[in-house]
């Protein structure tokens, strides 16, 4: 007994005897989901409407021109599995010769043919399918594990080379974590992180900035480009007046200079861990400034701040810090949120 496949199949043939013929072939092999067009003037709309899985196409000979609706189904549907039959001498050479010319089919079967070897043809196009839609779920998850710049970067470098720019880092980090973490479920913590570390992430792609890695209870991102400072700093003073705050207070440090970025970890032999990263000074002293900013605060080298040409009141000065890594003391600024940020509720 056959078991009930969902995956959407759907016959194209005008001849109404031969596409009830190979539908009732379909449905003998387990699949529920069997559409029929037999007006191919309507093909883009039914296959845009609920694109199939797989195309049976049953090609007649005194239609050459029905030929092209495998093209615009190829075109509207490009994941899409076509099998094209059709009759022995000139027909199955047409459809052969086409197929050649456009690449737009996946199978093709020259009738007559057993039933066995129809079934034989449709498994294998529905193994392929299968397989091709669980390569691209894990695809898509993997993705998900990539920063958006590591994605970009391997376009620009296929070879994997090191890049430098200028840019601006911006990292936030929560307060208390550990003592938090003792106070909640652990399940209700993570739930928390999450939300919190989903919202700054968001607020960071609205100004046009990228998210490097979440360290744990935090964010590394940069900016890059023209008004890099600029935008990393109103996102910064964003970030310390989000709603978010209150759930997980953090600080937030911002530096701009130099970076290198690239793939780091074990390169010694093919197929081991690496991950993409940023580093330098500039990333180091945005991390340093984080630590030191209160809840709710943003800590900015002078240089940055300036750079940004960023209008908002400074509401703690704290001039010249000797920061450990850095022989030269580090001019910074602190910046609270702008009062109207209190007010509104941003990220929710």
């Amino acid at each position: 007994m056959a078991i009930d496949n969902p995956m959407h199949l759907m016959v194209v043939d005008h001849d109404p005897v031969t596409a009830a013929l190979l539908m009732a072939d379909v449905r003998a092999q387990g699949f529920t989901r069997v559409s029929h067009i037999s007006d191919i003037s309507g093909l883009a709309q039914a296959v845009a409407g609920d694109t199939p899985d797989l195309v049976i196409f049953n090609y007649h000979f005194d239609r050459p021109e029905s030929l092209e609706s495998c093209g615009l189904i190829r075109l509207i549907a490009p994941h899409t599995a076509i099998l094209a039959i059709a009759s022995a001498g000139p027909a199955i050479r047409r459809v052969r010769n086409w197929s050649r010319d456009t690449g737009a089919l996946d199978g093709i079967l020259e009738k007559p043919f057993l039933t066995q070897r129809f079934r034989a043809a449709l498994n294998d196009l529905v193994q392929g399918k299968q397989l091709s839609r669980a390569m691209e779920i894990k695809a898509a998850r993997l993705e998900n594990l990539l920063p958006e710049e590591a994605l970009s970067a391997m376009d620009r470098h296929p070879a994997g080379e090191v890049e430098l720019f200028e840019g601006t880092v911006l990292f936030t980090d929560i307060r208390r974590s550990s003592e938090m973490i003792t106070q909640l479920p652990p399940r209700e913590f993570f739930r928390q992180l999450n939300q919190t570390l989903s919202i700054q992430a968001r607020l960071v792609r609205d100004y046009e900035g990228s998210v490097i890695k979440f360290t744990g209870d935090g964010v590394l991102a940069v900016f890059r480009g023209m008004g890099k400072s600029y935008l990393a700093l109103r996102c910064a003073v964003e970030l310390a007046g989000n709603h978010c705050q209150q759930i997980f207070p953090y600080g937030i440090g911002v530096a701009g200079g130099l970076i290198l970025a690239g793939l780091v970890g074990d390169s010694g032999r093919a197929g081991q861990k690496q991950q993409y990263d940023v580093i330098g000074a500039s990333v180091h002293l945005a991390a340093r400034l984080c630590s030191m900013a209160n809840a709710r605060e943003v800590i900015s080298t002078q240089q940055a701040y300036a750079a940004a040409r960023f209008s908002h009141p400074v509401t703690r000065a704290i001039g010249r810090v000797s920061i450990r890594g850095f022989d030269a003391g580090v001019d910074c600024v602190a910046l609270n949120p702008a009062p109207e940020a209190n007010k509104t509720v941003t990220g929710a």
